[in-house]
């Protein structure tokens, strides 16, 4: 019986201190951020960087909005969309049928001010956002 209430006690430690780091995440990245830069590598090494590439803002309650400069926007046309998002310590998910770039980015950089995100769309190639906040 004691062996039983350790394991769920050391369960119950890696659960709170999981949840922790997933809501402090959550709580720094909930703010207006701008894309300083939107990098896209190829699988066959091609590479398209666009400085300055829109905003990005996270709401507390797990819903933002995305603006997207005329270079990056498909069309050559700005696009604003709303989306959900949820995130764990080390990803962010970002879901909507509108959403420009709705996908799971890895967080490589988590600073209260600066972040740094990867993502790949299944066939090698790879994005990256370089986001300062406001």
């Amino acid at each position: 019986m004691k062996t039983g209430i350790k394991i769920t006690l050391i369960i119950l430690a890696f659960a709170l201190a999981s949840c922790t780091a997933q809501g402090r995440f959550a709580s720094r990245i909930s703010a207006e951020w701008d894309i300083e830069k939107y990098e896209s590598r190829t699988v066959s090494g091609s590479s398209t960087v666009v400085e300055n590439a829109g905003t990005i803002t996270f709401r507390s309650n797990g819903r933002g909005i995305q603006s997207f400069t005329t270079a990056v926007a498909h069309g050559g046309q700005a696009a604003d969309s709303e989306f959900r998002w949820e995130n764990t310590e080390k990803t962010v998910s970002i879901m909507s049928p509108d959403a420009q770039f709705p996908k799971v980015w890895i967080v490589v950089e988590s600073g209260r001010s600066k972040q740094e995100w990867y993502s790949t769309d299944g066939q090698g190639n790879v994005q990256i956002m370089h986001l300062r906040k406001k």
